[in-house]
Formats: C-alpha cells, sequence, structure tokens
C-alpha cells in the first residue's frame, strides 16, 4: 500500500529562505531600536537574538548574517568597548580542548551519516526482498491451485 505523496522539497526550501529572510529583518530591526535607545551603551549579541523573537543564537551565528554580526561588533568598537562574548575570558587551553572536541565531533558525524546510509541502504534491501517474497508466495498458491486440481 502507498502512502499518501509528500510533494516536492521545493516548498521547503521556499520556506527556509523565507524563514532565514524574516530573521534577518528582524534582528536589523532591532538594531535599529537599539541605535535610538541605547547609543552610548553596548550591545550584546543575546539583545539582539532575543529582541528578534528568536530562541537561540543559531541565526545570528549563520554565515548569511554576518553582516549583522558586525555591526554589533562595529557599534562596540565605536563605543570603546570589545564586543560581548562568553569567550572572551576563555585560557588558551579551553581553546586547545575545544578544537579537540570540535574535530571529534566531526568524527562522530561522519560516523553517523554513514550508519545513516547503511541503514537506508538495509531498508531498501528489506523493503525489495519483501516484495518479492511476496511476489514468489503468490506464484506458489497460483501453482498450488494448478496442481491440486490435476492429483485429484
Amino acid at each position: 500500500m502507498k502512502g499518501k505523496p509528500r510533494g516536492t522539497t521545493s516548498g521547503l526550501l521556499e520556506y527556509h529562505a523565507n524563514n532565514k529572510q524574516r530573521n534577518t529583518i528582524c534582528m536589523l530591526q532591532v538594531i535599529d531600536r537599539l541605535r535610538r535607545e541605547k547609543p552610548n551603551s553596548k550591545w550584546s549579541y543575546k539583545d539582539v537574538w532575543s529582541g528578534a523573537g528568536l530562541k537561540s543564537q543559531v541565526a545570528l551565528d549563520s554565515p548569511w548574517n554576518a553582516h549583522v554580526k558586525s555591526e554589533i561588533d562595529y557599534h562596540n568598537r565605536m563605543v570603546g568597548s570589545a564586543p560581548l562574548s562568553d569567550c572572551d575570558n576563555m585560557a588558551t587551553s579551553d581553546w586547545r580542548v575545544l578544537g579537540e572536541l570540535r574535530s571529534e565531533i566531526k568524527v562522530l558525524k561522519e560516523q553517523r551519516d554513514q550508519a545513516l546510509e547503511r541503514i537506508a541502504q538495509y531498508c531498501a534491501d528489506t523493503d525489495f526482498y519483501k516484495k518479492k517474497c511476496r511476489d514468489l508466495e503468490r506464484a506458489v498458491a497460483r501453482l498450488k491451485l494448478i496442481i491440486r486440481p490435476s492429483v485429484l
């Protein structure tokens, strides 16, 4: 039995593109508001993404919003302080540990992707052989019907 058709991915891609654009516009509006409300104080990244109604910093960290981050950094430099971040107080050994963890995450992601590929192949093979088995069972049933009457 076939499931419902799921459609194409074009609508999903369009939704993601619109979502990116909406997030960027919202963050730029927050920057404009901060320029009016807090022109002489530094802005945190959280002020911008939470002010835009986002739940996390993911959209701000994305490459297509690098100009938003540079706006924040530029303003903070003009005010006379460095941009706010939790990474400013990290020691060199912490950076090394972070690098090692990132490389380990990369390896684990590759292993996960390979396992998912194998699982997908096994699922496809299983579906193929189940269908083949059903076809052979039907053929056996037809042959039994043909053979039985001639035996009697």
